[in-house]
């Protein structure tokens, strides 16, 4: 398995620091946990010296549109580079949101009771899938990114959840779905972060 984490260090953002402890938590747990997944970090808006580097190889998609009003748009133009440049030969691809920290193995422990499938995910209370933390058989992740018009997606302001679900239905993907996934994040929004367990 091929783990992509996903980082957007933005400069001189009121909770930067916030931010930089989230993604160093997720590093940790997983230089303690998880010793046998192949993992990568993409970070989506800042171009060099992360400090991400200290601890895993960090990928620089250069591609971001500020004007974008859809978040999941840049983050799989971001996505769609690196697997353009890269030659992936793992069968599966998960992917993270780099804030979002494990509580425990769960997640990787039922993916490996339950392997075979062409897709692992949460479903929410929206009829979508959570794409915090998700796993894709590699082909089926490059040919949704691939296929996925992401100029189109931000104009019709069409989520990345929904977007995976859609394409899931579409393909006809054989389907593990978590109960839970034993994560928990800070939710920004304005004013001071809360947390989401889920």
């Amino acid at each position: 398995m091929l783990l992509i984490a996903t980082s957007a260090e933005i400069e001189n953002h009121p909770l930067s620091e916030t931010r930089k402890k989230d993604y160093l938590d997720t590093i940790i747990w997983m230089k303690e946990n998880i010793k046998n997944y192949d993992i990568i970090w993409i970070e989506c808006i800042k171009e060099s010296n992360s400090f991400i580097e200290e601890y895993y190889p960090v990928f620089y998609s250069n591609c971001h549109i500020p004007t974008y009003t859809n978040i999941g748009s840049n983050w799989g133009r971001a996505l769609e580079k690196f697997l353009d440049l890269n030659n992936i030969t793992q069968e599966y691809i998960t992917h993270l949101t780099g804030r979002y920290h494990f509580l425990d193995q769960y997640y990787f422990e039922k993916f490996e009771e339950n392997f075979g499938y062409d897709l692992y995910a949460n479903p929410d209370e929206h009829e979508q899938y959570r794409t915090g933390c998700f796993t894709l058989r590699t082909k089926y992740f490059k040919d949704w990114i691939k296929e996925t018009d992401w100029e189109y997606m931000n104009y019709i302001m069409l989520n990345l959840e929904k977007s995976l679900l859609n394409y899931s239905k579409q393909k006809k993907l054989k389907f593990y779905e978590y109960d839970k996934l034993h994560m928990e994040w800070n939710i920004f929004g304005k004013g001071n972060p809360s947390k989401a367990l889920v």
